[in-house]
């Protein structure tokens, strides 16, 4: 019985454990509205903490993340933080803080690759149907926000960022 009593109260004596809080994060959909064209290789979705404002600003340091491959062709995508990608490398943790590019882009190259000559950006995260400047992602602690939807017209890309083709 003391065996029990004990495993039952643990470190918080007769107290209940504290709840607790959702890590924070992001999700949403991705919605293809136009038909894919044939150059694309893969596709990703990509969130940026500074601003893209000059070719410096596409650092590795300043990526905090790229999913996994986007499947081609498909028409929604529906993702989130909590899984896995390439950057972070462990699902689940994502620092609360604000984001200021949050975009889809494609590659037409045979590999992945990190150069920003390589990307090209087809969807923006925009905030209040402003599709003049992107949207900045703004995650409080403990908070896992959602409806970080973006939509991909390849006929009508977004501005692209400086660096790019």
């Amino acid at each position: 019985m003391l065996v029990l009593l004990t495993a039952a109260c643990s470190n918080y004596g007769i107290e209940p454990k504290p709840v607790l809080k959702s890590p924070p994060g992001f999700s949403g959909t991705i919605r293809f509205i136009s038909e894919w064209p044939d150059s694309v290789k893969r596709s990703f979705l990509v969130v940026f903490k500074n601003p893209l404002k000059s070719d410096s600003d596409f650092t590795i340091l300043n990526l905090k993340f790229l999913s996994k491959e986007i499947p081609l062709g498909i028409q929604t995508h529906k993702f989130s933080s909590l899984d896995s990608a390439y950057i972070p490398a462990t699902p689940g943790l994502f620092s609360a803080g604000s984001y200021f590019y949050v975009a889809v882009v494609q590659q037409s190259t045979e590999n992945l690759s990190l150069a920003r000559k390589d990307w090209f950006v087809s969807g923006v995260y925009y905030t209040d149907n402003d599709t003049t400047t992107p949207g900045v992602l703004i995650i409080p602690d403990s908070t896992f926000v959602k409806n970080i939807n973006i939509n991909v017209d390849f006929k009508n890309p977004p501005p692209q960022p400086p660096g790019g083709n």
